[in-house]
């Protein structure tokens, strides 16, 4: 996995490359991308850069969301169905409702039933040119391989020099990352951590939280500036009365163009939570693009987990859990490729 972090940049160069001449044909008014577990995290990447010239939906379950579509005016989206398997039974589900209602489908996969399916059909693919590796690990490939792809189809804004120069920064900064990230787990180990941001980070906040799940296989939560002020900081108001006072640790992910009273609201936060016996980190992400601080914080999560998982005596790249329950559901339920 450190291989993995300290060479991710270069997933942005290689898929753009792989996927320079991939293009979807038709008339679309809106977009669904319908993936799970890290095959979902480039919808939500997409709609963080806010790039996509039409309106984008994540889906994260069976079937299509149509009836949604339908009712809002929206009758011909194009339908993304990702899985870097290829073989995820909810994207799979996802697919067979898109050709039965004569959709347009663009694939982004790495293999498998999906791309078998894709081919069979004369289906775009974008590819995840990354074999072997788990999916929240080929995050900046499979975001790159899509926005290539709808790019190409006049679908999204062109922001392939800006993804150009922040392969380049993202590779320079990521070993400066490493410390702090190793630092950081230090302090996590043995509590559970929130990770806040606000809205813009918010995105790098939940990707922080879903690489503890996976890679320290520990649990962890996130929440946005300002809204957590209006419910969650109130859960944690009485843990100094509670037999595991010390239980959680807090991270703040810091954008220097927050809102002035977000700011004002962070600090408040960190008062009121130390107070409380909640430690408090923070974390001024750097870049000069909303872009290069989105990727740059995914990498200190990568390190941070990374280490994390180190000190539990923990192999970061396996998902046991999941594959476990994947046997169960099958055993239960059958298979549905």
């Amino acid at each position: 996995m450190r291989e993995v972090i300290l060479k991710q940049s270069e997933q942005i160069i290689h898929s753009l490359a792989v996927n320079q001449d991939v293009k979807v044909k038709g008339a679309f008014d809106s977009m669904i991308l319908a993936g799970m577990g890290g095959s979902g995290h480039p919808g939500d990447l997409l709609n963080a850069l806010n790039i996509t010239n039409l309106p984008l939906y994540v889906h994260r379950n069976y079937d299509l969301p149509l009836d949604y579509l339908r009712h809002m005016g929206l009758k011909q989206p194009l339908v993304i169905i990702s899985s870097y398997s290829g073989n995820t039974e909810e994207a799979l589900s996802s697919y067979r409702v898109a050709r039965q209602e004569s959709l347009g489908i663009l694939v982004n996969s790495s293999g498998g039933t999906l791309v078998d399916w894709a081919k069979r059909d004369g289906l775009p693919i974008t590819h995840i040119d990354f074999p072997g590796m788990q999916p929240r690990h080929t995050l900046f490939a499979s975001f790159s391989g899509i926005f290539a792809a709808l790019r190409n189809s006049g679908l999204a804004e062109d922001i392939t020099a800006d993804l150009t120069q922040t392969a380049a920064q993202i590779k320079k900064i990521t070993p400066d990352l490493e410390q702090p990230g190793k630092t950081l787990a230090q302090k996590i180990k043995g509590r559970i951590p929130v990770f806040i941001s606000t809205d813009s980070l918010g995105f790098a906040a939940k990707n922080f939280k879903i690489q503890t799940n996976e890679n320290a296989k520990y649990p962890a939560f996130w929440n946005t500036f300002p809204e957590l002020n209006h419910n969650e900081l109130v859960g944690f108001s009485k843990l100094a009365a509670t037999k595991n006072p010390n239980q959680f640790i807090a991270l703040i992910l810091r954008d220097d163009h927050d809102h002035p009273r977000n700011q004002v609201r962070m600090d408040v936060t960190t008062k009121l939570y130390e107070q409380w016996g909640v430690p408090v980190e923070q974390f001024t992400v750097p870049g000069t693009s909303l872009l290069e601080k989105i990727f740059a914080a995914i990498t200190f999560g990568l390190w941070t987990t990374y280490y994390l998982a180190l000190a539990y005596g923990i192999d970061p790249v396996p998902v046991e859990g999941v594959e476990s329950f994947k046997g169960e559901l099958k055993q239960v339920s059958g298979d549905l490729t």
